[in-house]
């Protein structure tokens, strides 16, 4: 590759870094990713954050309704689905407010023993939404339960992975305490 190439390219990355952080410093200096992500929660008020996590599962849910277009036998299966995930969104925000209250692990014990009892909440929390999915998911024809497997597979990914790129799919890499490679 030409050296004007390689300095054009490295001229280019520069200026787009300092775009991006006059810009993060234009928002009052919270860097929170090109689409919103979760990384600027931690400064939120609990309020804020549940308000904001509520709206988001509203129209998420909103979204898969008309995507769905039920029918009005349909509805209340959909209803009680839609009241199973919005008791979820509200048990995560305690969970999240419980967390940042508490106090921060100090050792490296404390802190696996931390990421073990998430781990445990997330499980039972999963089991609890795929018994709702399965329920809802029964009364759906095949043709929305192409549309719902799509939509659902959505949910949690559009700009809510930050830096990671939620649409690109495939395994994380380099992050936790696994084997690298």
């Amino acid at each position: 590759m030409k050296t004007s190439i390689k300095t054009s390219i490295v001229a280019a990355l520069i200026a787009a870094g300092a775009l991006g952080t006059t810009a993060a410093l234009a928002w009052g200096g919270q860097c929170d990713g090109p689409r919103g992500s979760r990384a600027a929660w931690s400064q939120m008020a609990p309020e804020q954050m549940q308000e904001r996590m509520t709206q988001r599962a509203e129209v998420r849910m909103a979204r898969l309704e008309l995507a769905l277009a039920l029918t009005p036998e349909q509805k209340p299966a959909f209803e009680t689905f839609k009241a199973d995930m919005q008791t979820r969104t509200a048990r995560m925000v305690e969970t999240m407010g419980e967390r940042r209250s508490a106090d921060r692990p100090q050792t490296a014990i404390e802190r696996m023993q931390r990421m073990e009892e998430m781990s445990q909440l997330r499980q039972t929390e999963m089991a609890s939404v795929r018994e709702s999915v399965e329920t809802f998911y029964a009364t759906l024809s095949d043709a929305q339960k192409t549309v719902f497997d799509a939509e659902f597979q959505q949910m949690g990914r559009k700009g809510d992975r930050g830096m990671r790129g939620g649409d690109r799919g495939g395994p994380r890499e380099h992050r936790g305490m696994g084997p690298r490679g």
